[in-house]
């Protein structure tokens, strides 16, 4: 059996990618769903300048919110603003600008109503009219006016990761597992029985088919034993620790696999800039000390 890291896609949607790892330990895995959570750089509005806001949401209460909406972009123009600010920081940058106002009735003001104006720092063809950055909802609320009241702003999206700040976060959650190893022990039971074990499960990991026990989704299974501790007898349940199952759930803002790719490439990036790091610390170390320079003065006896 080769010991090379394999993957394996198990399940992808457009928010959902669970992928099956093999000949990794868990370390690896977690250093995967770290530099998703804090280092793949991702879009989020990091700047707002009011021009009126006569609603009853002080500004900064206003530019939290915005700063926590999640975009959705191309993968061309991603990487071309993954590049801007990897080589020159906060120097590219989006604008979207907002001016709503209830006129006849209350109004909430929605991420919809945000207005692509453009990108500076980078030059990028996009089709006539054609809008390249929007909210991944045009429904989250942002303010509620009265009538009369009215706001007007321009904000200011830059790229950042999600060790700097939460709202550069591209996944909602990531997750592993052992590889789940399901053995119906006894499959022949009453149904009165099959159907309390099967209840107990709360992954719905069995089913009940011409009166015998059986698995149907052995993946989903998340290891809590719960099935075993009641019916030891009927079921076994183990991880097996060659193989690990990694779950990652998006924003919406770029597909699961892009998200991934850039991780993989961080954790390249660090390994060999730590791997540098040593191999000159080392070389250091071992390189012979220069000789002695001859001290002055007369003989000594």
């Amino acid at each position: 059996m080769s010991s090379k890291p394999t993957l394996h896609v198990l399940e992808g949607k457009d928010k959902l990618l669970v992928v099956s790892l093999e000949n990794v330990t868990p370390a690896f895995a977690n250093s995967i769903r770290r530099a998703l959570i804090s280092e793949v750089p991702t879009l989020a509005i990091d700047e707002v300048i009011f021009t009126e806001n006569t609603s009853g949401f002080w500004d900064e209460y206003i530019a939290h919110r915005l700063g926590l909406i999640p975009f959705k972009m191309s993968e061309d123009l991603y990487d071309a603003l993954r590049d801007c600010y990897q080589n020159h920081g906060n120097d590219c940058q989006v604008v979207f600008s907002l001016n709503e106002e209830a006129l006849e009735r209350p109004k909430t003001v929605f991420s919809g109503h945000l207005r692509f104006e453009g990108i500076e720092g980078i030059i990028f063809e996009k089709e006539r009219n054609e809008v390249i950055v929007e909210p991944v909802s045009k429904y989250i609320p942002i303010v509620k006016l009265n009538k009369g009241q009215k706001i007007a702003l321009t904000a200011i999206a830059r790229m950042g990761v999600g060790k700097n700040h939460a709202k550069w976060q591209p996944v909602t959650a990531v997750g592993y597992k052992y590889k789940p190893i399901v053995k119906v022990l006894n499959p022949e039971v009453p149904e009165e029985k099959a159907n309390k074990l099967i209840n107990i499960c709360p992954r719905r990991v069995f089913g009940y088919t011409q009166g015998r026990i059986v698995v149907i989704n052995e993946n989903a299974c998340s290891l809590c034993r719960e099935c075993v501790e009641k019916y030891p007898d009927i079921v076994r349940v183990e991880g097996d620790p060659s193989k690990i199952i990694l779950t990652i759930e998006t924003l919406g803002g770029l597909p699961p696999r892009k998200l991934l790719e850039v991780a993989l490439e961080v954790l390249d990036e660090r390994l060999s800039a730590l791997h540098d790091k040593i191999s000159d610390a080392l070389n250091a170390f071992l390189a012979p000390a220069p000789p002695e320079a001859p001290s002055g003065g007369g003989q000594s006896f």
